[in-house]
C-alpha cells in the first residue's frame, strides 16, 4: 500500500511482516552500518534486530533480504550493489575458444593427488565460481540463496580442475520423502532439512581426461561439506542429494563414490511460489551420512538404518527410460503432417522428404540453448507455426501437436526460459544471406500494429492502429525486410514502446513485463535506424537502396541519418510541399513551391510513362510513372535537392517518393525499388494470416520478441521449400523477375496461401 502522506505514518505490509517508520529507520541503519559487508549480512543483522525467525527456530534471512529489496525499489533506503548476480547464467552450449584451443589434459589420477579445496569465499572467488559455471556447465551457473558452500578444487600441481556447489536440499522430493517417511509430518520435514544438502553443481574442466577423477572428487567434496556446513550452519550433514539427467550422463561416477540411485523426480521446479511441471523427470541419487538418521529424526531405536541395502531395497519398479523425451519428440516430428498447395506439385516422396527437411533447419539454431528441453521446444513451436493449426499461440500449438501436458512447457520457453538471442539473431542473418543476397537487393522499413485488449501487454496503448484504421488500443512493432529477385523476408523486429510506458508511474507495469532497465523512448525512426545499423554494418545482404513508407519518409531527421553509401526512395504524404528545380514555365512552383499534390493538377507539367507491373489474371497490369527534380526548401540548396517520382498505379491512387539518388539515376531503376516497397507488406500478409505473426497471448517483452523470431525462422524456413519443390516458377512470381520488383497483381495479392507448406514468391 502506499504511505498515506506526512500526517501518518508510512507503512506497508511486506512478506507478510507489517513495515512502520521504525522498521524503515533501523533497516536503513543497518544498511548504512554493514555496506561493506553485504546485502546477505544486512539481512542477518535486520532479521535478529527484528527477533524474526521461522517455525524451525532459524532466522529469516532470506525473507529479510527481501524486504530490504522491497524497501529500496520504494526508495526507503539504499543497499550496496549484489556480490554476485541472482538468478542463472546459461551456457551457450557451444565451446569457449579457450576449450577448442586448449589440449586435452590425460593422466593417472595418483599424478592430480592430494586435492586441494578452497571455499569461494570472498567476492573474487565468488565471481570466479560462477565464471566456470557460466562457462563451462550445462545449466550455467546457478542462483544460489538460502544456506550453500562453493568450492574451487586444485590439483597437488596446482592446476584448477573444477568447481562444486552445494546448498539446502530442495523442500519437497517423492522418493526421498518415502525413504525418510516425511509424508504429512511437517515438524519433521523442517528438522531433517536442516541436515539434509543438495549437489547442486558439480563440474569438471572439460579439457580434463583423468579416470576415476569425478568419483574422486565426489568423494573429497562430501569430506569438505562434513567439516564446513556445520562451522557455517550450526548442523551436521545427515543425507546429501543430487539430480541427474539420464539424458546427458549415466550416473556412474556417482555409483562409483557409493551414492545410491533412488529413483526419479516427477519433472516439476518452483518457480515464485509455484510448482510448474516442465517434463523433465531426473534421476535422483542420495548418499547417507547419518545411517542412524530415522531412528534420530523419530527418537525410536527401531526404526531402521539406512544402509546401502536398505536403500537398494526402496528403489521403486518402473522408473521413466532415459531417452524418454528424446523419443516423445521424434514422435512428434513424424506425426506431424504438412498439407501440400496445389501449385506445388509434389509427390508422396517430396511431402516425406518435407519432415526432415524441417528437422535440418531447426537443429541449424539448437546452440542457442544450453540444454535438450529448450532445442525440442523450438522445434515444436516452429512445427507449429508451419501446422494447419487455426491459431498459433503457444496453448495452441501445443493442444495440436503435442498434448495438454506441453503447454505451460511451450508457454514458459517463449517467455522465460533461457537463450542466446544475439546468437540466434546472427545465424538467422546468415541463414537468409545464404538464400537472399544478391545485388539488386532493397531494405524496406515499415511498422505494423497488434490490436490488444486491457493494459498489461508489454507496449499496449491507445495509438494509430493500420490494421484497424483508427485510433485503438495496441502494440505497434518496426519491421525491417530485405528482398532481392531470390525472395523476401523479414529480418528483424524491435517493439515500440509508448512513452507513457517510460514513466515512473509505469514502473511495476514495465517490471511485470520485464522490460529491461536500460531501455529508453524511441520513436520508430529511431528504433529503424537502431534495426538498421546492426545489419547494415554486418555486410551479410549486399544491396543499396532503403525504402518506406509516409510515416518514416516525411521524417527528414530520419532520412538525413540513413548511412552516406544508401540511397533511399522514400514514401511522402501527398500534403508535403516542394519546390520545382528546373521549370521556366511554372515560375510560381520554383519560387513559392507547392505540394507534391498539386504538381500533378498543373497541366502539361509532368511525363508519365507506362510500365507492366505484372501478369495478372486479366493480362498485364500497367502503372504510369513520372519524375521531376526538386528542392526540399526554398532556399534551394544543393543539399535539398531530390527526386519526386510519382507512381499512378491502376486503382487510380497515386503514391509519391523521394529519392536521394543521383539524378542521372534511369527511370527504370526507380521503377524497380518502387515495387519493393511490396514485399515487406506482403511478409506482414503472410506472417499474420499463415504463421501467427500476431496471434501470440504473452504480454512479455522478450516474449513478444523471442515470437517474432520464430515467425521470422518459420517464415525462411517455406521460403527454403518453396526454391526447393516449386515446379513452375511462374505461377506466383512477382514482378522482379521479369519487370524489375512491381507489386503482384491484386487478385494474386490476396490469394491465401497453403494452411501448412505456404507459396512464398520468389522474387521482390
Amino acid at each position: 500500500m502506499k504511505g498515506a502522506g506526512s500526517e501518518k505514518p508510512k507503512t506497508w505490509v511486506i512478506c507478510g511482516r507489517r513495515i512502520t517508520s521504525g522498521d524503515i529507520a533501523a533497516a536503513r541503519r543497518l544498511a548504512e552500518e554493514f555496506a561493506v559487508a553485504g546485502r546477505f549480512r544486512i539481512a542477518l543483522e535486520l532479521a535478529q534486530h527484528w527477533h524474526w525467525r521461522s517455525g524451525s527456530g532459524r532466522w529469516k534471512q532470506r525473507a529479510a533480504l527481501a524486504v530490504l529489496v522491497a524497501l529500496e525499489k520504494r526508495g526507503c533506503l539504499s543497499l550496496p550493489a549484489p556480490l554476485i548476480v541472482h538468478g542463472p547464467v546459461r551456457n551457450s552450449g557451444r565451446d569457449t575458444p579457450e576449450v577448442q584451443a586448449r589440449a586435452l589434459e590425460i593422466g593417472r589420477l595418483s599424478d592430480f593427488r592430494p586435492f586441494g579445496w578452497q571455499r569461494a569465499d570472498s567476492a573474487e572467488r565468488r565471481r570466479q565460481w560462477r565464471e566456470l559455471l557460466a562457462r563451462h556447465h550445462y545449466l550455467g551457473a546457478p542462483g544460489l540463496v538460502g544456506a550453500h558452500l562453493q568450492y574451487l578444487v586444485y590439483s597437488g600441481r596446482g592446476e584448477l580442475l573444477g568447481a562444486v556447489g552445494w546448498q539446502s536440499a530442495v523442500e519437497r522430493l517423492d522418493c526421498r520423502d518415502r525413504l525418510i517417511g516425511l509424508h504429512g509430518r511437517a515438524e519433521e520435514r523442517m528438522r531433517f532439512l536442516e541436515h539434509a544438502v543438495n549437489n547442486v553443481r558439480f563440474l569438471i574442466l572439460p579439457w580434463w581426461r583423468v579416470p576415476h577423477l569425478a568419483s574422486a572428487l565426489l568423494a573429497g567434496s562430501l569430506a569438505c561439506l562434513q567439516r564446513d556446513w556445520p562451522r557455517h550452519y550450526g548442523a551436521p550433514v545427515w543425507l546429501v542429494e543430487s539430480f541427474v539427467d539420464r539424458t546427458r550422463f549415466s550416473g556412474a561416477s556417482y555409483r562409483a563414490a557409493n551414492w545410491v540411485a533412488l529413483g526419479w523426480t516427477r519433472g516439476y521446479a518452483k518457480r515464485q511460489g509455484q510448482f510448474l511441471y516442465h517434463g523433465q523427470p531426473k534421476e535422483v541419487y542420495v548418499y547417507v551420512i547419518e545411517k542412524r538418521l530415522r531412528q534420530i529424526l523419530w527418537q525410536d531405536p527401531a526404526q531402521p538404518r539406512l544402509t546401502r541395502e536398505f536403500l537398494l531395497a526402496q528403489r521403486p519398479t518402473g522408473n521413466p527410460p532415459p531417452q524418454t523425451r528424446s523419443q516423445s519428440m521424434s514422435e512428434t516430428l513424424s506425426s506431424w503432417a504438412p498439407k501440400s498447395s496445389p501449385h506445388w506439385e509434389l509427390s508422396a516422396a517430396d511431402l516425406e522428404n518435407v519432415r526432415q527437411d524441417l528437422n535440418e533447419f531447426t537443429v541449424l539454431f539448437h546452440d542457442a540453448f544450453g540444454r535438450i528441453e529448450p532445442t525440442e521446444l523450438c522445434d515444436l513451436y516452429l512445427q507449429g507455426l508451419l501446422s494447419r493449426a487455426n491459431r498459433k499461440n503457444a496453448e495452441a500449438i501445443a493442444l495440436e501437436i503435442s498434448g495438454p501436458e506441453k503447454v505451460r512447457n511451450l508457454q514458459r520457453f517463449v517467455a522465460e526460459y533461457e537463450w542466446d538471442e544475439p546468437w540466434m539473431r546472427q545465424e538467422h542473418w546468415k541463414q537468409a544471406a545464404q538464400d537472399l543476397a544478391d545485388e539488386q537487393g532493397v531494405w524496406s522499413i515499415d511498422a505494423s500494429e497488434f490490436p490488444k485488449k486491457g493494459k498489461h501487454s508489454v507496449g499496449v496503448a491507445p495509438q494509430y492502429c493500420g490494421a484497424l484504421g483508427k485510433t485503438a488500443n495496441c502494440q505497434s512493432g518496426v519491421f525491417l525486410c530485405y528482398s532481392s529477385p531470390k525472395g523476401h523476408t523479414l529480418l528483424d523486429a524491435r517493439l515500440y514502446l509508448p512513452q507513457c510506458w517510460l514513466e515512473e508511474a509505469s514502473r511495476e507495469r514495465r517490471e511485470k513485463c520485464r522490460v529491461p532497465k536500460e531501455v529508453s523512448f524511441r520513436t520508430k525512426p529511431e528504433l529503424a535506424l537502431e534495426l538498421g545499423a546492426r545489419l547494415w554494418q554486418s555486410a551479410l545482404f549486399p544491396g543499396r537502396w532503403i525504402t518506406c513508407d509516409a510515416s518514416f519518409g516525411n521524417n527528414e531527421a530520419f532520412l538525413a541519418q540513413l548511412p552516406p553509401d544508401k540511397w533511399y526512395l522514400a514514401e511522402i504524404s501527398c500534403t508535403r510541399k516542394v519546390w520545382l528545380k528546373n521549370a521556366p514555365d511554372y515560375p510560381h512552383l520554383q519560387t513559392d513551391g507547392g505540394t507534391v499534390e498539386q504538381l500533378v493538377q498543373e497541366k502539361n507539367l509532368l511525363t508519365w510513362y507506362a510500365r507492366k507491373i505484372t501478369e495478372g489474371e486479366k493480362g498485364p497490369l500497367v502503372a504510369s510513372f513520372a519524375r521531376v527534380r526538386v528542392y526540399l526548401s526554398p532556399e534551394r540548396t544543393a543539399a535539398s535537392e531530390r527526386t519526386l517520382l510519382l507512381r499512378n498505379n491502376p486503382d487510380g491512387q497515386i503514391k509519391y517518393a523521394l529519392s536521394n539518388a543521383p539524378e542521372e539515376t534511369e527511370l527504370s531503376e526507380l521503377v524497380r525499388v518502387s515495387g519493393c516497397r511490396w514485399p515487406i507488406e506482403r511478409c506482414f500478409q503472410e506472417g499474420k494470416s499463415e504463421l501467427g505473426l500476431d496471434h501470440y497471448e504473452h504480454r512479455s517483452w522478450p516474449a513478444w520478441h523471442r515470437h517474432m523470431r520464430l515467425v521470422f525462422l518459420a517464415h525462411l524456413f517455406l521460403l527454403r521449400l518453396r526454391m526447393k519443390y516449386k515446379k513452375s516458377p511462374g505461377l506466383d512470381a512477382t514482378p522482379g523477375s521479369s519487370a524489375a520488383g512491381m507489386e503482384p497483381a491484386s487478385s494474386q495479392a490476396g490469394a491465401p496461401l497453403c494452411p501448412d507448406l505456404r507459396s512464398l514468391s520468389p522474387t521482390a
